[in-house]
């Protein structure tokens, strides 16, 4: 399955970007890439990344939420990831991606976080 990207407002200062399906080198990362840049330019200062939805991730998967998450903090915002388990949580830890980017097994606890 294509990914599916569908972002909404959760507070007037976290917006919530929900992704389904693959998330791969390729196609998606630039769609993830433009959608990072746009958030970037309308300044989001906390942005979620619901990635339960996804069903395979990869190098350039994981590749792009450390770009992303870069990005956002040089505009001043934030990433964080929810990933409850299975192969994309597992694949975030043995990357340590973990590190990087705080991970959250839900959103509403992404969202209480400081």
């Amino acid at each position: 399955m294509l990914l599916q990207i569908v972002q909404r407002e959760m507070a007037p200062d976290i917006t919530v970007v929900e992704l389904t399906g693959r998330l791969a080198l390729g196609r998606e990362s630039q769609r993830i890439e433009a959608l990072v840049e746009e958030l970037c330019r309308k300044s989001c200062k906390r942005v979620i990344f619901d990635l339960t939805g996804v069903d395979y991730i990869d190098s350039g998967g994981v590749s792009m939420m450390a770009l992303a998450s870069g990005k956002l903090k040089e505009s001043g915002g934030s990433l964080a990831l929810v990933a409850s388990g299975g192969r994309v949580l597992q694949l975030l830890n043995l990357t340590q991606m973990n590190t990087i980017v705080s991970v959250f097994p839900t959103v509403a606890a992404a969202a209480a976080a400081a």
